[in-house]
């Protein structure tokens, strides 16, 4: 990766980080009725996410072997989105073992926008 690809991540990265802070969303909570589907005590959507951060790790871990047995460039992209596609998952997910936290979703966003970007540079690179 040379600096200009470097640079160009990173100053995307800061860009919608600084940017996610400043936007609020507004939930409006129906107490009346619990949508949230549940299974063994735990609703399904967290469950969910933090299957599919576990998976991400695991093709993290599968492409950086990958990468340090073939030495091409674009796993290195697509690694690193994996990465970020798990640490997004375990975030989400972090209400199964913690109370809620009101950064999370815009981090969540923020994130969503690197591994966007982690793939199309991964397309890019030759």
């Amino acid at each position: 990766m040379n600096k200009k690809q470097f640079l160009l991540i990173y100053i995307s990265l800061l860009f919608t980080a600084f940017f996610s802070f400043f936007v609020s969303a507004e939930q409006t909570v129906n107490l009346e009725i619990d949508d949230d589907i549940q299974f063994a005590g735990f609703e399904l959507e967290e469950l969910l996410n933090l299957g599919s951060g576990l998976l991400a790790l695991a093709l993290f871990i599968i492409t950086a072997v990958a990468y340090k047995r073939t030495n091409n460039k674009r796993l290195i992209y697509v690694s690193i989105a994996f990465l970020l596609f798990a640490l997004k998952g375990f975030l989400i997910s972090h209400e199964l073992f913690f109370n809620e936290v009101s950064w999370i979703d815009p981090v969540a966003s923020a994130l969503n926008f690197a591994i966007i970007l982690c793939f199309f540079l991964g397309i890019l690179k030759k």
